[in-house]
Formats: structure tokens, sequence, C-alpha cells
């Protein structure tokens, strides 16, 4: 296993109403072709975990898209509309031809937008939804040692976000890692399966021996399951199940130094 990162600030430990965000990483073994299929995602071992506490900003973006129905009804509408505006065109160009003086110039000038007045209105409908995105922003610091409260929960971030080509053939890869998403203690948010789709760091002063005391970190997921009703779990509408707040999380290892 990777890492089990436990952010932690002075008096946290003892804090029994702060709001935490574990993410928790997963090897991805395959996709089948069904996204509806409860068992669309097989999961391999556990990688690595985070437990943040709270969140400098959090954005979330639910789009849902409506668009014109296109049937054979609206077409026909669509042509016959045309139609219509084509021969009011021809019927007002003609009657202001007659006795116009000029040329071309003329004849252009004394046209009007009496075709235009036709139109055709196509009902809006319902096509789909787009994967749910959200996006984190924390800010990490030193608390007991740079490296481990900093540098190491960054860069597993870093590594598992992307594909790996140990020990595959020349044109195989593995799957970056999959995650899961939740806040403590009330789940109002609540991803089973994420990827991890933008990695952004900020690293600031001070630093020392190489290793930056502060970073600001911000996650892009986006949700790898479709979007209904039943993604937001209660049919009432209510978030009601709790979490954990401790997990058995430990603060990671203050091993080797460097990546």
């Amino acid at each position: 296993m990777g890492i089990n990162f436990q952010q932690e600030f002075p008096r946290s430990g003892s804090a029994k109403d702060i709001t935490r965000i574990s993410i928790v990483a997963y090897q991805i073994q395959q996709q089948n072709l069904n996204p509806r299929d409860p068992n669309h995602i097989q999961k391999g071992g556990l990688l690595s975990r985070w437990s943040f506490i709270g969140f400098e900003d959090l954005q979330e973006a639910i789009t849902h898209n409506w668009e014109p129905y296109d049937t054979m009804l609206g077409r026909a509408s669509e042509k016959i509309s045309t139609a219509k505006s084509d021969a009011t065109e021809v019927v007002s160009m003609a009657g202001s031809i007659s006795g116009i003086k000029g040329g071309q110039p003329g004849i252009l000038s004394a046209g009007n937008t009496e075709a235009a007045k036709y139109k055709v209105d196509t009902p809006l409908v319902y096509t789909g939804s787009q994967r749910r995105q959200i996006t984190f922003s924390f800010v990490l610091q030193e608390y007991r040692d740079a490296y481990v409260d900093v540098l190491e929960p960054i860069h597993e971030f870093r590594r598992l976000s992307c594909a790996g080509i140990e020990g595959q053939s020349v044109d195989k890869i593995d799957f970056p890692a999959i995650f899961s998403i939740n806040s403590i203690p009330r789940p109002f948010i609540h991803i089973n399966d994420a990827a991890l789709t933008d990695v952004q760091v900020t690293w600031n002063s001070p630093h020392m021996a190489g290793v930056p005391k502060k970073a600001e970190l911000t996650l892009t997921f986006t949700d790898i399951r479709p979007l209904y009703k039943s993604s937001w779990g209660d049919s009432d509408g209510k978030i009601t199940a709790t979490v954990d707040a401790t997990s058995n999380i430990k603060i990671g290892p203050n091993g080797v130094r460097g990546l």
C-alpha cells in the first residue's frame, strides 16, 4: 500500500466538529461497456488513502443537456416554413421590382423582411447528463514533518493519476487509479468511482532542504458512472448516512526521503 495520510492541525485530534474529506485510491482491473451495470467497474486492491481537514474551496458541476427534438414531423415543418418564406420573398420582390430604378442595388434596397416572419418551434427535450465533476482546493502545510505533511501526499496524487507501463508490453498500459470520495461525518459529497482528471499544485515558501513547507493543491475528479436521481442516495433527497470520522487512518510513515 502507498500512503495513509491524515492531515492534522493543532488540536484537530480532539476536535469533534470538523469536516473531513476522505479520498481512497484503488487499482482498476477492468470495465465492461455497460455503465449502468453495478459491476461496470472491477476494482483491485487499495493503493493509498488521504484524509483532509475541510477544504479551501469546493466547486461542483452538474450539467444536463436539453436539445431541440429532431423528428420527421419537425423536419417537415421546417421545409414547409422554408417554402413559405421563399414564396413570400419571391412575391415581395416581384411586387417591388416594378418601376424600380437603380439596377440591382435598387432592387435589394426595395426588399424587406416579410419572409422572416415564419418560424418553427421545435420542442426542447432532455437528451442526457454529463458526468458529475467536482474540484477541491486544499492547503497543506508542515505540522510535524514537511515531507510527510506536504510533499508525500501531493506526490502520490500526481503518481496515481497517471497510467503505468511497468511490466507491460510496448503498447499496453496499466490503468490510472480510481478514487472514492466522501465527506465526513455527513456525506454531502459521495462518489464511489471517480477519475482524477486534473492535479494542480502551487508550491509556497518557506522551504527547507529542498522540501516546501506549504502548498496549495487543486484536484478535479470526474464521476465515472452516469448521473441519475439514484446517484444522490435516498429517494426523499435526505442526506442521512454518517461515516466514522476516525476510519482507523494513521499518519503516513516518516520513511525514505526523495521521490
